[in-house]
Parts: structure tokens; C-alpha cells; sequence
């Protein structure tokens, strides 16, 4: 499993216990709220109870024959109409019926029998006195026990209600705690699972990094899982084969420049070698024409005396020392020409060397002894191709003096046959 795929999935089961945990919540809050309510009413209710049967036995000991019983007894009916129209429809419907029956004929029958008490009063006051105790009596005393079984039903009511909010909140909690408990606990378990992962990976990765970075190209990345490091990994992997490739070809091409460079030492050892020898050749052919030339002048000077050498024989010597001046000059121009052709190959083996060289310096991870040998082997080729060129320069000038002195013995040869020939003829 990618890594987005956990976040994603502890996202989705975060949600999904929020939205549980809200549902539940809400469900218990309502039930609590709902339960909350009826406590209030009953409440209410036992307090209506209370003050009717405070209203009713506030006239227990009514005297009729004072003048403030009518008016108390007036204000206690509407009282009790009042608290009628607020306690019946708070009542449950089984007990509604037989209290509202109860209170109507009993507080009808006491107050009937007050009003009589209050009007026997004003002719017979001795017997109106004990009319409203016997009315409390007859009337009251029940209508106050119905009122103390309606406030006991309420009491345990009451308890009831007061019993099921607080199993309503004990659930409300579980409800609301339960939920963020466990999704804490998942969500901080698939964290720590991923954070090991993470390290483990990363861990790894940094193992085959340290080996790469100590040299060893056969080291790679962990790249077998199917996540996201996992395809990163393989991104680098393929990065390292194909500078791995480029570093092969630069090696063989370094090595292949190597043997190169030191075929053209070799060979330009050689070449400034028989340099030498022919530029000692070319000295010694100077100084042969020299001789030569000095030689001509002798015979010359010989022929004119009796007894000389013959125009034939001198003839030919002549045209012999021609020739091997010719052959001379003709071996130096080829020496000159191979010369040359080393030089334009060790330009061109530079040249070869400076593009292996501007290629090496592309790869990132050149190591620094190839870069020292391709500096090296530019130096060295610099070198070597401007002391070709200094020979060469040298050795440009030994066929115009080779030419120049063949030239001169030839004319001296050819001035010098007809004068000896006529010589010999006068002698």
C-alpha cells in the first residue's frame, strides 16, 4: 500500500468515527433532552401540586365569621381554576380523568358548604362555626390525600427520570469518548506502523547511498515496494545505470586514448630518432659536396696538367656523386614527409584526447585521477607536437641545401667537361 493510500485511509476512518461518534451524540442528545424535558414537567407539575394544596389548606380553618373569608374564598377558587387548567394536562391520561373528577366534586362540595357557612352567619353565628370543620373534614381531607398520591407518583416519576439521565449521560459519554478513544488509538497505530516503515526505507536508502558514494557502482536503491519511494528509488536506479554507462564509455575511451597516446610516443621517439640520423646525414652530404666541389676544382686543375685524369673517367665520377646526391635529397624529402604525417596524427590524437576529455568532464561522478590523466596527456601532447614542429622546421631546411649544393657540383661538372676535354686535346 502506497504512501497516500494510508493518509488517505486514516483520513477516511478519522471521518468515518467523527461522523459515528457525532451520530451517537446526537441521538443521546435528543433522548437527553427529551428526558430533561419530562423532568422539567413533572417538576412543574409537583410544584402546581404544591400550591394547590397550599391554596386548600389555607382555608382549613376558615372563619365565617370574619368579613375577609369571603374574599379568601374567592381568590382561592380562582387560584385553584388556574392551577386546574395548568395540572390536568401534565397528568398521564390513566390518572387524569378520576384526579380532575376527584378535585371538581370536592372542592365544589367544600366551597358550597363555605358560602352556606358564611351566610348561616349572619343569622346564626354559633352554628356556622362548626360548619367548616366538618366541611374540612368531609371534603378537604380526601381532596388533600388525592393530591399526596398525585405528589408521590410524581416523586417516584421523578426518580425515574432522574435515573434514566444519568444513564442517558454515562451513555452520552461512552457515546462521545468511546468513538475518539478508538480512532485516536487507530490513527496513532497506522502513524507509528508508517513512521517505522518510513524509517526503515529511508534507512536503507541511505545504506545504499553511503555504498555508492564509497565506489560501489553495483549498489542500488531499494526499489522492490510499490509505493512511492519505491518508484523514486526506481527513477534513481535508472539515473545510476545510465551514468554508470556514460562512466564505462569514458573508462574505454580513456583507455583507448592511453594506447593511443603512447603508440604516437613511440612512434615520434622513432621519427625524432632517424631525424637526427638524416640530419647528420644531411651534414655529412654538405660536407661530402663540399669535398666534392673542392675535389672538382683539384681534377680541374690536374686535367690542365699533363698527364691528368681523362675527361671520361672524370665524367663519370662527376655523374656518380650527382646521383647519390639525388638519392640523398629524395631520402630526406620522404623523411620530411613522414614527419609530417606524425605531426597531423599527433594533432589529431590531442584533439582525440580534448573530446575525451570534455566528455569525461560531463559526468558528475568522474573520478579525479581520469581527470589528472586527461590533463596530463593534454600537456604531454601540447609538448610533443611543438617540438615536432621545431624539428621539422629544422629539417625543412636540409633539402634546399642538399638542392643548392647538387645544383652548384652539377654546373661545376658541366663547365668543367668541355675545359678538360679541351685540354686533354691540346695535350
Amino acid at each position: 500500500m502506497s504512501l497516500v493510500k494510508r493518509l488517505w485511509l486514516t483520513i477516511a476512518f478519522t471521518l468515518l468515527s467523527l461522523v459515528l461518534a457525532l451520530s451517537l451524540t446526537g441521538v443521546q442528545l435528543y433522548s437527553l433532552t427529551h428526558q430533561f424535558e419530562q423532568y422539567r414537567q413533572r417538576q412543574a407539575l409537583s410544584a402546581h401540586l404544591n400550591q394547590l394544596k397550599a391554596a386548600m389548606l389555607s382555608l382549613a380553618r376558615a372563619d365565617p365569621m370574619l368579613d375577609s373569608t369571603a374574599r379568601q374564598l374567592a381568590d382561592t377558587s380562582r387560584q385553584v381554576q388556574q392551577l386546574r387548567g395548568d395540572i390536568l394536562p401534565a397528568l398521564p391520561s390513566e390518572r387524569r380523568d378520576s384526579f380532575d373528577q376527584t378535585l371538581t366534586q370536592r372542592w365544589e362540595a367544600f366551597t358550597r358548604q363555605i358560602a352556606s357557612a358564611l351566610k348561616i352567619a349572619e343569622t346564626s353565628p354559633e352554628d356556622a362555626l362548626n360548619i367548616p370543620d366538618a366541611a374540612y373534614k368531609m371534603h378537604m381531607l380526601p381532596l388533600i390525600e388525592a393530591i399526596d398520591q398525585q405528589l408521590q407518583a410524581e416523586h417516584d416519576g421523578l426518580s425515574m427520570v432522574e435515573a434514566d439521565m444519568q444513564t442517558t449521560v454515562g451513555r452520552l459519554l461512552f457515546a462521545i469518548l468511546g468513538p475518539l478513544v478508538l480512532v485516536g488509538i487507530v490513527v496513532v497505530l497506522l502513524q507509528l506502523a508508517t513512521a517505522r516503515a518510513l524509517k526503515n526505507r529511508i534507512l536503507m536508502m541511505c545504506l545504499a547511498a553511503d555504498k555508492i558514494a564509497a565506489g560501489n557502482t553495483a549498489a542500488r536503491l531499494p526499489d522492490t515496494s510499490q509505493d512511492e519511494l519505491g518508484q523514486a528509488a526506481r527513477h534513481v536506479n535508472l539515473a545510476l545505470d545510465k551514468l554508470l554507462e556514460v562512466m564505462q564509455d569514458v573508462h574505454v575511451s580513456a583507455i583507448h586514448s592511453e594506447g593511443q597516446s603512447q603508440q604516437v610516443l613511440e612512434l615520434t621517439t622513432r621519427v625524432v630518432e632517424q631525424t637526427r640520423q638524416q640530419i647528420q646525414y644531411g651534414e655529412q652530404s654538405q660536407q661530402v659536396a663540399q669535398l666534392l666541389a673542392g675535389l672538382s676544382a683539384d681534377i680541374l686543375q690536374q686535367s690542365r696538367q699533363p698527364g691528368g685524369l681523362s675527361s671520361e673517367r672524370l665524367q663519370a665520377k662527376l655523374e656518380s656523386t650527382v646521383a647519390e646526391l639525388q638519392k640523398l635529397g629524395r631520402a630526406v624529402e620522404d623523411i620530411s614527409q613522414l614527419g609530417l604525417r606524425i605531426r597531423d596524427m599527433a594533432e589529431q590524437s590531442s584533439l582525440l584526447a580534448h573530446e575525451a576529455a570534455v566528455e569525461a568532464t560531463k559526468v558528475r561522478r568522474m573520478t579525479d585521477k581520469e581527470l589528472i590523466f586527461f590533463r596530463r596527456s593534454d600537456e604531454h601532447y601540447q609538448r610533443l607536437a611543438e617540438r615536432h614542429r621545431d624539428k621539422l622546421s629544422q629539417l625543412g631546411t636540409r633539402p634546399e641545401v642538399l638542392n643548392s649544393t647538387q645544383g652548384e657540383t652539377t654546373i661545376r661538372a658541366s663547365h668543367s667537361g668541355p675545359h678538360t676535354a679541351q685540354a686533354h686535346d691540346a695535350g
